[in-house]
């Protein structure tokens, strides 16, 4: 096994299920894309793009070009009903709509010796663990604010927001380069899909407690895969035919 670095989607994983995360990370066997996910990533995509400098365009008229991309990346897609072009259409429906705009055009970003603060890598380093965590955070505000993109086929609690584990990750790692000190807010950023798309601006608040708490959890999952144990996990809600890549090499075997 030769791992160099952890991310916090690995760590879900793995948490999620383990024997998939041996499927995935050290089987190298592929776990294709769904069209939520290539859909969501096209947005945070457009976003990202006219909030680092592109003001001056229309969001809609950023999108095609961030759709078009993301297809190209992910090609195979099993579209179960939907389809690009019906895809494309949400995305401007999104992205046109009235109070979605306006909400996008009141994040300022944060801006260094680098330009904006938007997709940005970061590093976690957890003690007895040698290799770093890392992942990539999607924009800090000019209050310092770390903030993550994301759709959703519905309306987020503040009680899922907070109980979210990514943004942990982000504020460990900002930690320890000094760029968050004692201010441990999170900001999610959530574009619903309903019927008349809606966006929430949900913020958390989080504790010193709660980045020891993350810390030892990541320490005790690098223990677990160091000595190699994967078992399955039939109750995590992806455990189907349906919802899991694997199906066929674990459960579903003939």
């Amino acid at each position: 096994m030769e791992l160099n670095h952890l991310s916090c989607s690995s760590i879900t994983t793995w948490l999620t299920c383990p024997r998939s995360w041996k499927f995935k990370y050290i089987e190298n066997l592929p776990s294709p894309a769904s069209t939520a996910q290539v859909f969501g990533s096209a947005i945070h995509d457009c976003i990202e793009t006219y909030l680092g400098g592109l003001r001056d365009k229309a969001l809609v008229d950023l999108w095609p070009a961030s759709w078009n991309t993301q297809l190209e990346k992910n090609v195979g897609l099993v579209w179960d009903g939907e389809t690009p072009e019906s895809l494309h259409n949400e995305g401007i429906r999104i992205l046109s709509t009235p109070e979605i705009v306006t909400a996008i055009d009141r994040l300022q970003c944060q801006t260094d010796a680098d330009g904006p603060v938007i997709e940005r890598k970061i590093e976690l380093r957890v003690p007895d663990v040698p290799i770093p965590v890392i992942g990539f955070i999607d924009m800090i505000d000019t209050h310092g604010i770390p903030t993550d993109f994301k759709t959703s086929s519905k309306s987020w609690s503040t009680d899922r927001a907070a109980s979210e584990i990514q943004p942990l990750f982000y504020l460990a790692a900002l930690l320890q380069t000094g760029v968050v000190s004692h201010r441990l807010r999170f900001r999610h950023v959530v574009f619903v899909r309903t019927k008349t798309p809606q966006i929430q601006v949900i913020e958390s608040q989080f504790t010193f407690g709660n980045i020891f708490w993350l810390l030892e959890m990541v320490g005790k999952v690098w223990s677990a895969i160091s000595e190699n144990h994967f078992p399955c996990n039939p109750l995590a809600w992806c455990c189907s035919e349906k919802w899991c890549a694997y199906w066929t090499l674990c459960r579903g075997k003939s």
